[in-house]
């Protein structure tokens, strides 16, 4: 079963599946982020995405890169970063 997110599928980089692991997280949880999340708002390059979703007093982070599976042949989407930080009262 894959996940994807606007038509492409959804994978990680080992140091991702290990922030994921991390907080017991999963794909789905990244897509969930990607789908409700709003944009972060530092810019980042062409073809990169990053969605934060606050839960409780949590934000969840998730950064995506457009790139292509040799494997598969076709483009997908890499999970590079998945974080989560508490926002500060003011």
């Amino acid at each position: 079963m894959f996940v994807s997110y606007n038509g492409l599928k959804i994978h990680a980089t080992i140091s991702a599946s290990r922030e994921l692991f991390k907080e017991s997280k999963t794909l789905f949880d990244v897509l969930e982020i990607l789908e409700l999340g709003e944009a972060a708002p530092r810019k980042r390059r062409k073809g990169t995405v990053e969605k934060w979703l606050s839960k409780g007093n949590k934000t969840y982070s998730a950064v995506v890169i457009r790139g292509y599976n040799k494997t598969l042949g076709e483009e997908d989407w890499v999970l590079v970063h998945f974080g989560k930080f508490t926002r500060k009262k003011k």
